[in-house]
């Protein structure tokens, strides 16, 4: 289990490294990836039209499924008695890990370092307030999910709830037009969050 976590976490990346490398990849490859877009709703043959746009939504995608993989550890356990727990704190920890790319593209990139900027995006832009509220609570759990320290901060742990319910906020407000599809997806970590309440 740990390996697929590690697989599928480092998926993303792979992708990335795929799309920036189009133009330089082999003729057969391309075929390749051209055939296989037939079937997966991806796409593998052109390069990013915006790359920090593309960075952005893939870093910020990643950590919400991953944030919801971790999330559904508590159900899978209650419903299902497999007990997948002791890997909760590997895959909230790549979630962190994108969440993280995710600010600093924002940060760094987008605003280049200019902390008044950000500032301002903040206190005009709710949707980066709600983003950067449980950017704050994924960097203290994550800072204090070591052994040693998770026993002393484990109350502060529940916080995932509230970053969790901004985190749907964020994603749903950061599109101009919100879709059946932005709700399914957004559905989903209420529903984790849900399951988590009622069978704590």
């Amino acid at each position: 289990m740990r390996i697929l976590i590690w697989i599928g976490a480092l998926l993303p990346i792979v992708y990335a490294v795929l799309r920036f490398s189009v133009e330089f990849q082999p003729e057969w490859l391309r075929g390749l990836f051209a055939y296989l877009e037939h079937f997966i709703p991806l796409t593998l043959t052109k390069s990013p039209n915006d790359p920090l746009k593309f960075l952005i939504n893939l870093s910020g995608n990643s950590a919400f499924w991953l944030l919801a993989l971790t999330l559904s550890f508590t159900p899978i356990r209650v419903f299902f008695k497999l007990n997948l727990i002791r890997y909760r704190r590997l895959s909230g920890l790549f979630s962190f890990f994108y969440a993280l790319i995710h600010a600093m593209l924002f940060i760094g990139i987008d605003q280049e370092f200019n902390l008044q900027d950000v500032m301002h995006e903040v206190l005009t832009k709710p949707f980066i307030a709600f983003g950067m509220g449980a950017f704050v609570i994924m960097l203290t759990m994550a800072l204090t999910s070591t052994k040693k320290l998770f026993g002393l901060f484990r109350t502060w742990h529940r916080m995932v709830y509230i970053a969790a319910v901004l985190i749907v906020i964020h994603y749903l407000m950061s599109h101009k037009t919100i879709t059946w599809d932005n709700i399914s997806v957004a559905g989903v970590l209420i529903s984790l969050l849900v399951l988590r309440l009622i069978k704590r």
